[in-house]
């Protein structure tokens, strides 16, 4: 790689291929650093086009576990609905989710003064039109999920909050409520980012809103009940979804409503991705409530006729 080093990965699992990424991101989001990279050392993607996410290391101390595990769970999930989804509808626009690749990094950018003394680059600090040394940027062995670039418009069609976007395109919106239904009230897949072609979508950075105990089981966009009272708030059924389960509040005492109904009303409204470290401080309910709402609200998921009012 020469004296003059660039960002570069480790081999991605028991591939040959590595990545070799920008100095400067284009993007990031809370717990990610986008760069633009390169695909090397395989032939069958040598100079292809990547997106490599760098992960923060202060994310690190808002889990209790690394942060790609989760992504990867929601990756797999979003995976896995996406195939049932395909099926039942045979769809001529059929829904592809980009996997994640998930390493580390190999080496920063860097350049030898004189020939033989290492200096670090400035490269973008972590905030825009800052500057900083790199490895306050990207830290030793950070870990990289690398995805392959998806060409054409990059579109947000919903997120984990209830925003939709192109109210005109059917299949995203009734891919997340077919997920709710699908997988019997458990998750609802959404933030559903990416690009529609003539031959599908693909879609990256799903984000799964999920039913069980634990707030935040598939990462921090994991919003839980809250987040799939939400989405069904603000939804409207098109001609994919109409006879899909919905959800219904089966136990909830007056207080837990005004406490459900005070975190749904505010939750961010923007495109962007919410993330539940979010939830307490946009609507101002103590983080304990927040987590007290996902263990004891129970959701079941009936057909429509069933289902009560929930605003």
């Amino acid at each position: 790689m020469g004296s003059n080093q660039s960002n570069t990965s480790e081999v991605i699992g028991y591939t040959s291929t590595w990545v070799e990424f920008e100095n400067d991101w284009f993007a990031q989001g809370a717990s990610r650093y986008a760069y633009k990279g390169t695909f090397h050392g395989d032939p069958r993607f040598e100079g292809k086009r990547c997106v490599v996410k760098v992960y923060k290391e202060e994310w690190y101390e808002r889990l209790s576990e690394y942060a790609w595990k989760a992504d990867d769970r929601a990756y797999r999930k979003a995976h896995e609905m996406a195939q049932l989804f395909n099926i039942k509808y045979n769809t001529s626009k059929p829904i592809e989710f980009v996997k994640p690749e998930f390493t580390q990094v190999d080496t920063r950018a860097a350049f030898n003064f004189l020939g033989f003394i290492p200096f670090e680059r400035k490269v973008k600090g972590k905030l825009a039109g800052t500057s900083d040394i790199v490895s306050n940027v990207i830290p030793a062995n950070a870990t990289l999920a690398v995805e392959p670039y998806l060409e054409g418009k990059y579109v947000k069609f919903n997120n984990n909050s209830g925003y939709s976007e192109k109210a005109d395109i059917a299949t995203p919106a009734a891919f997340s409520h077919f997920t709710y239904h699908e997988s019997n009230g458990t998750a609802l897949v959404c933030d559903l980012q990416g690009v529609r072609s003539s031959s599908g979508y693909k879609f990256s950075d799903p984000a799964v809103n999920s039913k069980g105990t634990e707030l935040g089981f598939y990462g921090s966009t994991d919003l839980g009940i809250c987040g799939i009272v939400k989405f069904f708030k603000n939804h409207t059924c098109n001609d994919l979804c109409k006879r899909l389960n919905k959800p219904k509040i089966t136990n909830v005492s007056r207080g837990e409503r005004v406490i459900l109904d005070k975190i749904v009303d505010n939750m961010p409204s923007q495109s962007a991705s919410t993330h539940t470290y979010q939830l307490s401080g946009s609507s101002g309910v103590l983080t304990r409530d927040v987590n007290k709402i996902q263990n004891n609200l129970k959701l079941e998921a009936v057909s429509e006729e069933q289902v009560q009012p929930t605003e």
